[in-house]
């Protein structure tokens, strides 16, 4: 292990212990993710360690020796440090990076060799993770879990999620290009086609990726588009009845550039669509059912005014002949 490595693990506790406090910097937090691999390793590692050094010292205390770690937390901080979790932080914070330097041998181990891969066909399919929270695993699409507890994601296609409120340990979803870092809250994501769509329903999530200035935090009712191509976000609101309405039957659009329409067609209405060159740079804003997707790619096809045609199993979208 080298001195960089040293330093990752200690700003991974530094994130961790301010991970506690009401005033943590979701947003920061966030870019450092998104900024190397590592750094979601070595909080992961830091996480796992606190647990299993909370467990050693889950044991009463001795009062004397209870007042005492107190004191020297008031005494450092100007503050009162009621929880145990925290005293032990603020009293043993060198010792517990100390120790996940030590952990590193003993870390994989206890998160497993391999993660945990759920995929999907044609039909969607609930994903329960350890702490209750739920993923609706859309059709076609691949999800990876790591971690304990709270986990580490990567997906592949779309899913919905309804996360569990724990400030002490976000939830990380690779989508793409993108990193979106959640507490707790209600939201859809979708990767296709080199583009990212994250969408709130509930509370409110951070959003990063290298190619961003800076992350970007989306509230209820508020979407973010992301190109990984050009590097570049939208941000704009987003009706509630239209937020993961992939799951009652229909999807609607606006402005979004037509590979990602003709990749949705493709995963929901369960019939490839493809798209001849030139195509790339339209548009396409209105609601297609999804019920019978030959009928979907029709109805786009007459809306756009564009040239369909069949090819094999599915479907061409060209110019407009003549």
């Amino acid at each position: 292990m080298n001195r960089d490595d040293d330093t990752i693990l200690e700003r991974a506790a530094a994130w961790h212990i301010a991970s506690e406090r009401d005033d943590m910097d979701w947003a920061g937090f966030t870019a450092w993710l998104a900024a190397d691999p590592r750094h979601r390793r070595a909080y992961d590692e830091i996480a796992l360690t606190d647990a299993a050094l909370a467990e050693y010292v889950s044991a009463p205390a001795p009062p004397v020796a209870e007042s005492h770690l107190a004191d020297e937390a008031a005494n450092d901080t100007g503050d009162a440090v009621p929880a145990m979790r925290a005293r032990r932080w603020w009293s043993w914070g060198g010792a517990v990076i100390a120790a996940s330097l030590a952990a590193l041998a003993i870390v994989p181990r206890l998160r497993g060799p391999e993660p945990q891969i759920y995929a999907t066909g044609a039909a969607a399919r609930e994903v329960v993770m350890a702490d209750g929270s739920k993923i609706e695993l859309a059709p076609h699409s691949r999800l990876a879990v790591e971690g304990e507890e709270r986990a580490q994601l990567a997906l592949e296609g779309g899913a919905w999620f309804e996360i569990r409120h724990d400030p002490s340990r976000p939830m990380t979803i690779r989508a793409g290009d993108v990193t979106v870092t959640d507490i707790g809250t209600s939201f859809d994501i979708q990767v296709a086609a080199g583009r990212v769509r994250v969408e709130v329903a509930q509370g409110e999530v951070s959003v990063g990726a290298e190619r961003l200035d800076r992350p970007v935090r989306l509230t209820a009712g508020r979407g973010l588009r992301y190109d990984g191509k050009a590097g570049s976000a939208v941000v704009a609101p987003v009706a509630e009845r239209d937020l993961g309405e992939w799951r009652e039957g229909r999807l609607t659009f606006d402005m979004a550039p037509l590979p990602m329409v003709a990749a949705d067609l493709s995963r929901y209405a369960n019939v490839r669509v493809d798209l001849a060159k030139g195509m790339e740079n339209r548009t396409f804003s209105g609601t297609l059912a999804l019920d019978d997707g030959e009928a979907a790619v029709r109805d786009l096809a007459q809306v756009m005014g564009l040239a369909l045609v069949r090819d094999g199993d599915g479907y061409r979208l060209g110019p407009p002949p003549g």
